[in-house]
């Protein structure tokens, strides 16, 4: 992944060389200048040459037993495995670099393993293990004391909430690293690397959140500050890109066949990832489609499939390429081509599910996919009718026919479960739940009575005059409040309502919401997100977690059935 390299080549500019002194090893006796130097030149043009040279460096550091520079031989030996993708013993070797960078003073380690570590592992769509280093690495970051790499770590993390659909969250993570960025320029004009590939990714979620305006301005900044750079490319790319969200196809080819060509052309293309490819071949699909260029929109889609094909890079934005060549073959009868392209799409639905988890939204799992199947069942019976392979046929329509009828089953099941769920919510239970308090005071004896009962007026008053609503609440500023600690609050609330802080106030938030949605009227017709951030959630996705994890239903399922039960009263 060429972004990991990026980040191994960062590592190389922050780490320093060291000199360490010599072996009994007939190559290890050469000055450890010598040996990197060598090892450095040859692991660009010859790996099997540079291999002994990085085994003779972790040699001379291992008999010298220094921690810093054994570090650096098992980093360095990682990425030389990295080179010959053998990602096995590339693993293997940072987790060697991580148990002695631990013990070693130096500010980048362990954190730069464990970032190398989450951004491979985030290649691969292992989403929890990249975010699972991240973390570590952002620990020692803070132990460390180390800006550069928190900041490199919170990119990272605001790449990953993209990829969950995040986006808001997101675009504010990347403009506070893009802030601490603009420090380090202000002090180096020549080190706006780092800050131009922030910029570029906060521009691309821009356009993913529909800020086209925002995007635009973003990146005409970015294309003056890239100026002769090689990374200028990329916000030429996405100002061709953005051309054809304006509606100006004829422009955004133009744009997008000019990066290409000086992208095929050129040897500098450490900043081109596979998705930056993947963008260009699908926005130039799209324009060509917007413009009735069947002929070219198909060899651009066909061009994202052999992106995703060769390096198996499967990504969700892919899916209009899919669907538009499903629908072409299907309008020129080529079923086989068709049936093709389905089963890359199912595919692609299924890979999103799996890697990206809530990011496939609903419309696709209960409405696309079904009907792909639908079509995939026909396909296969016009073709099992033309080969006269009758036995199959039934066998595979008998299949098809169970699992759909199991699908119906499930969807159905649902339904039900989601009709009683929501009639349940109709009842008041807040009742209940204050009897549940009043048994569970006597839980909190590890603190005196009249602070107890201090702490329960003061949440029974901000419970009453809805302080929950209140955007970006916390527990400390909650206690301060009320002239206490969040160790106490924490205390009470865990023992009274039996919950922590957080369900504790998002609990009160769906309450609100669902009582306040009965009642009226207005307020249903708001959109999720419009509502999510009236009752103080940060984003509509926050806000359908909660209202599910309380209610086992969805806010919007909620909304339509009481609409309906409306309807049904009026027209009595």
């Amino acid at each position: 992944m060429k972004y990991l390299r990026l980040l191994i080549f960062n590592l190389f500019v922050l780490i320093p060389i060291f000199s360490f002194g010599q072996s009994s090893d007939s190559l290890s006796k050469l000055p450890y200048e010598v040996l990197i130097k060598t090892y450095k030149n040859l692991i660009k043009t010859d790996l099997i040459k540079a291999k002994p040279y990085v085994q003779a460096l972790l040699k001379k550091a291992k008999a010298n037993q220094k921690i810093t520079p054994i570090t650096s031989g098992y980093r360095e030996m990682a990425f030389y495995y990295y080179k010959t993708k053998d990602f096995e013993k590339y693993i293997t070797y940072l987790d060697s670099a991580i148990v002695f960078g631990k013990q070693s003073n130096y500010k980048y380690y362990p954190t730069s393993f464990y970032v190398n570590k989450g951004t491979f592992y985030s290649g691969k769509g292992m989403f929890d293990l990249t975010l699972d280093n991240y973390l570590k690495g952002l620990e020692w970051a803070e132990k460390r004391n180390d800006l550069d790499y928190k900041a490199i770590i919170q990119h990272n993390i605001a790449l990953l909430k993209r990829k969950t659909g995040n986006y808001e969250e997101s675009i504010t993570l990347f403009k506070e690293a893009l802030a601490y960025e603009a420090v380090r320029i202000s002090k180096d004009q020549n080190d706006s690397l780092s800050y131009l590939v922030t910029l570029s990714d906060l521009i691309i979620t821009f356009r993913k959140n529909k800020e086209i305006d925002s995007a635009l301005t973003f990146n005409k900044k970015g294309i003056k500050m890239a100026e002769g750079k090689d990374i200028q490319n990329l916000f030429l790319l996405h100002k061709g890109v953005i051309q054809y969200y304006t509606k100006d196809y004829d422009s955004s080819i133009i744009n997008i066949n000019n990066v290409l060509n000086t992208y095929e052309k050129s040897d500098k293309n450490w900043f081109f990832e596979n998705y930056n490819l993947i963008d260009a071949y699908l926005h130039l699909g799209k324009s060509y489609e917007a413009t009735s260029n069947k002929e070219k929109y198909i060899a651009y889609y066909k061009k994202v499939d052999s992106i995703a094909e060769l390096d198996n890079y499967l990504i969700p934005e892919s899916r209009n390429a899919y669907t538009s060549l499903v629908n072409h073959y299907k309008n020129t009868g080529n079923k086989k081509q068709q049936l093709h392209y389905i089963n890359k799409l199912i595919h692609l639905d299924s890979i999103s599910d799996k890697s990206f988890g809530d990011l496939k939204n609903k419309i696709t799992k209960e409405y696309d996919t079904p009907l792909l199947l639908e079509e995939k069942e026909k396909i296969i019976t016009d073709l099992e009718k033309e080969k006269k392979k009758t036995s199959f046929y039934n066998t595979i329509i008998t299949f098809l026919f169970f699992i759909s009828l199991l699908g119906v089953g499930y969807y159905y099941y649902r339904q039900k479960i989601f009709k009683k769920r929501f009639s349940q919510l109709l009842d008041n239970t807040k009742e209940q739940d204050d009897d549940k308090e009043s048994n569970n005071q006597s839980g909190s004896s590890a603190i005196n009575k009249e602070t107890l009962a201090d702490l329960l007026d003061k949440l029974d008053q901000f419970e009453k005059e809805k302080g929950y609503l209140k955007n970006n609440l916390n527990s400390k500023d909650l206690a301060k409040s009320f002239n206490s600690n969040s160790s106490y609050l924490s205390k009470v609330i865990n023992t009274v309502k039996e919950k922590n802080f957080t369900n504790y106030i998002n609990d009160l938030r769906v309450d609100f919401a669902i009582n306040k949605l009965k009642e009226d009227s207005i307020f249903r017709k708001y959109t999720i997100k419009a509502i999510a951030k009236e009752i103080g959630f940060n984003n509509s996705e926050a806000f359908s977690k909660a209202f599910y994890k309380k209610t086992g239903i969805y806010p919007s399922y909620f909304i339509k059935e009481l609409n309906t039960m409306q309807t049904i009263r009026k027209n009595r």
